[in-house]
């Protein structure tokens, strides 16, 4: 749910802001589609986009990198979409924030919404709490007040929760403007859609193309990539996550003795699966080099990688044996073999994991011929550039 943190990075943000400006009078809407967000938003097609993943020139005239476009989104956390009004000098601005929460109701989203502008501004903040629709979706619209750098600020936020995600619709204007902007915030608030996900189920590996025997089910949360992560080999750093705009992730397993097996098909905004190989491959490459060791309270789990190599594999692809260790008074010995490569903008994850009874050359053996099935799957009409 919308914390505390995030109000007081709403707070941080418009303290940065310039005083308000002449306020622009409402124009007609644009549909903004946010893929990496999954919604689309209408708002006045001359503010500015500050969350674009569209390489386009900059000021400077230099084009930025989708490395540099993952990072920008990357360090904005939740916050999907950030469109700003250029005729109020930053101070009119909406954003939308989109956190997992968990199986939680709207009421309960609402109400940990009020104690995050209450605690981030003060109790009389919050000016009014109302149950709405956009579209066909329910929804609570909050509105709050404040101060910032001697400014009074108004600010409309429209809840809604869907399939355990929260999205946090926020507008902000300066209150001696707020009158100009409130009938436009409120015509883009109706506007607000989900996406349809993208149709992955021909595209990733079917039970029988792994092997006689097995079964598969997608695993919780393996339907989505909102609130579940894609790449997490050796915990790095992979801010190519916010480029992310579909994700199905399957296990498979057998009834008698053998290798565990996963394939995960994520589709990417263009240029986004090429940005994830490369952040993957750089991990991997540095975590052959010296181990990553995580320490979370009294618990140190070391992993361990090493390059492994099919030539049968797509151009680029990135291959590892993988050795968990986590010693202690429960010990833990995990190894297997984790594949990644990329066509057009899908990226696939195949991960074969040792099982009792089962060896390593195996898990490797079954890890390539899913890959090299996968390669062949992938870049599908649905899934092309």
């Amino acid at each position: 749910m919308i914390g505390v943190k995030s109000w007081l990075a709403l707070l941080a943000a418009l303290v940065l802001a310039a005083s308000a400006g002449a306020a622009s009078s409402a124009p007609s809407l644009a549909i903004y589609p946010v893929p990496q967000g999954g919604f689309s938003l209408g708002l006045p097609p001359t503010w500015g986009d500050l969350t674009s993943t569209v390489r386009a020139p900059r000021a400077n005239g230099k084009t930025p990198t989708m490395a540099e476009i993952a990072q920008t989104l990357a360090s904005h956390g939740d916050q999907r979409l950030i469109v700003i009004d250029p005729a109020a000098n930053g101070a009119v601005y909406a954003d939308v924030v989109v956190d997992y929460v968990g199986p939680v109701n709207l009421g309960i989203v609402e109400s940990a919404t009020k104690s995050g502008i209450e605690k981030a501004f003060g109790k009389k903040a919050l000016l009014s709490s109302a149950k709405v629709k956009l579209g066909t979706l329910s929804a609570y619209a909050l509105s709050f007040a404040y101060t910032a750098q001697k400014v009074k600020f108004e600010a409309s936020v429209y809840v809604v929760a869907a399939d355990q995600v929260e999205y946090a619709i926020r507008y902000v204007a300066p209150r001696a403007s707020w009158a100009k902007y409130s009938a436009l915030f409120a015509a883009s608030a109706r506007t607000f859609k989900l996406l349809a996900p993208p149709k992955l189920a021909g595209d990733v590996l079917s039970a029988a193309e792994v092997g006689a025997g097995y079964k598969g089910s997608v695993i919780p949360r393996g339907g989505t990539f909102l609130g579940g992560a894609t790449l997490d080999l050796c915990a790095g750093a992979y801010p190519s996550e916010s480029l992310r705009t579909g994700r199905l992730q399957m296990s498979y397993v057998h009834a008698g003795k053998a290798v565990r097996v996963s394939n995960e098909v994520v589709t990417y905004v263009p240029g986004g699966a090429q940005e994830a190989l490369r952040e993957v491959r750089a991990v991997a490459k540095s975590c052959a080099r010296k181990p990553a060791v995580v320490t979370q309270g009294k618990v140190k789990t070391t992993t361990e990688v090493a390059p492994i190599h099919d030539p049968n594999l797509l151009p680029g692809s990135v291959a590892v044996r993988i050795h968990v260790h986590q010693p202690g008074s429960n010990p833990e010995d995990t190894t297997g073999v984790a594949i990644y490569q990329v066509k057009n903008n899908v990226l696939s994850g195949v991960y074969a994991w040792v099982n009792n009874g089962t060896t390593l050359a195996q898990a490797e053996k079954i890890a390539y011929r899913a890959a090299e099935t996968s390669e062949r799957k992938l870049g599908g009409t649905s899934l092309a550039a």
